[in-house]
């Protein structure tokens, strides 16, 4: 069961805000230099990316639930925030300069979808760290 989207535009105005996830989207906290892979091979198919320079991650927007309802063994290192989180969106012109900005602007489809950018890192893991054996169950 996927959860509808709320309605939603990022920030106007010079600075960052605050925003819960889990209502218009969640947020899926990469470490930057897996990111950079997996937003090369998302290419088009990519929603808006948040880009924090200081803490070195890019976080995508995803369908709203990806937290609570995709039961998913992420790539190390990659978390999802869903509704207990607030993540610092910038203002919709800001790409560029210190701080947060977006690498990949707000456009009409913002959202990414779970299973595609799933695909991506876990094609950037396998080329940034080689194929992992699976754990014994």
């Amino acid at each position: 069961m996927t959860t509808r989207a709320l309605p939603w535009t990022p920030p106007s105005g010079r600075s960052a805000q605050l925003q819960p996830a889990g209502k218009a989207w969640d947020a899926v906290r990469v470490p930057h230099l897996l990111g950079k892979r997996a937003l090369e091979s998302l290419g088009e198919a990519t929603g808006a990316v948040i880009e924090n320079p200081y803490d070195k991650v890019l976080y995508w927007l995803t369908t709203p639930g990806t937290a609570d309802q995709y039961d998913i063994d992420w790539p190390p290192g990659v978390e999802v925030w869903g509704t207990t989180a607030f993540i610092e969106v910038p203002p919709v012109d800001c790409r560029r300069g210190p701080g947060v900005r977006w690498r990949v602007p707000p456009r009409d489809q913002h959202l990414t979808d779970p299973a595609v950018l799933l695909d991506a890192l876990q094609t950037a893991t396998r080329e940034a760290l080689g194929p992992r054996e699976e754990a014994p169950r």
